[in-house]
């Protein structure tokens, strides 16, 4: 738990699908004034992944720095030590052991455990070199990650022993021209179960990828988002294996709301443009007690039913989330995170 003395308490609202609308303005002015920022870092870093876990949050960063920020001692460790490293774009735990996923010039995995840099993870040379990785995602023991396209296809690898060794998905995606993955929260990629992977693409062609078969093969379904190169889907979340929700936009018009979110009640393959949209584009969804959480350069929006609707929760630059019981961390430009209060529905 985060140390009392330091987080203003919150109250808590209850809130019905009727009432949400006219009651949200207590949400938004609350969430302006009472709310902590922590400040993990004083390097010009951001983070585009976080991951919060018996009291500590861990942040992969722009500087090449896995952060480990004790929440009860404001305590701050950078994993890797001395190491050095491009930047990291996305961590994920399978058990005790975190990763860190390196993008930039070539893919490597930096493997943590108990929170002691164990060893580098380099995959095959051509499976990873000079490719840049978009986003990783666990299951138990198995694994994805998506990488951008080479030769036309993009770099799609997975792991069946926890991350330990990795192999290329036997189906091959063909990518279209400008096409690629957004690797801005770490939440471009999802894995269902221990043979369903997801995927979701962006730029000139925006597309939804799902295999059931280990990557063997692919179904994709089009996105309607602008078609140009800092526009698409940015992030996906499986609610369950029929129900999701779509978020991106155009990042170089973070306050364009149009088509910025989508939903699907079939597993994907239609995705319905959401009733009202978030303010603008979001970079990361995630979902908390039953409510969907959009964050993106102009603040954090809420939705209660699934992505259908969406309604402000707080202002602010925002890159990627995540939760805790209680809590949701948001994280912010120049090493902050932002911590504010989880709705709570009764």
């Amino acid at each position: 738990m985060i140390n009392s003395t330091r987080l203003i308490s919150l109250s808590f609202f209850v809130l019905s699908f009727l009432g949400a609308h006219s009651q949200l303005s207590k949400y938004h002015k609350k969430n302006a004034q009472d709310s902590v920022i922590l400040q993990y870092s004083t390097a010009n870093c951001n983070s585009r992944s976080l991951i919060v876990k018996d009291s500590i949050l861990y942040s992969a960063n722009s500087n090449g720095a896995l952060y480990r920020y004790d929440l009860r001692t404001d305590s701050v460790t950078n994993l890797l030590g001395e190491r050095k490293f491009e930047e990291m774009r996305d961590i994920e735990f399978v058990g005790d052991t975190l990763y860190g996923m390196q993008s930039g010039s070539y893919g490597v995995l930096a493997r943590v455990v108990n929170s002691t840099f164990d060893t580098y993870i380099i995959a095959k040379k051509k499976l990873w070199y000079k490719v840049f990785l978009d986003g990783m995602d666990f299951y138990k023991s198995t694994g994805f990650i998506m990488g951008d396209p080479v030769n036309g296809f993009f770099t799609l690898s997975y792991s069946e022993d926890g991350g330990n060794t990795w192999q290329a998905c036997e189906g091959k995606v063909e990518a279209n021209k400008g096409e690629a993955g957004f690797a801005a929260s770490g939440t471009n990629v999802q894995v269902l179960n221990d043979s369903t992977f997801i995927f979701v693409s962006g730029g000139l062609k925006s597309r939804f990828f799902k295999s059931t078969n280990k990557g063997k093969t692919w179904v994709s379904t089009s996105l309607p988002y602008l078609t140009n190169e800092s526009s698409g889907a940015f992030s996906i979340h499986m609610i369950n294996e029929k129900e999701g929700v779509i978020v991106g936009g155009d990042w170089a018009n973070p306050d364009l709301n149009l088509n910025t979110a989508f939903f699907t009640n079939d597993g994907g393959e239609f995705w319905e443009n959401a009733e009202k949209q978030p303010r603008g584009y979001r970079s990361c969804v995630i979902e908390a007690k039953n409510t969907m959480y959009a964050a993106g350069t102009n603040g954090i929006d809420i939705s209660f039913d699934k992505g259908e609707t969406w309604i402000p929760f707080a202002d602010g630059n925002y890159l990627t989330l995540t939760a805790d019981d209680k809590h949701l961390y948001a994280s912010m430009p120049k090493g902050r995170v932002r911590v504010l209060e989880l709705v709570v529905r009764r």
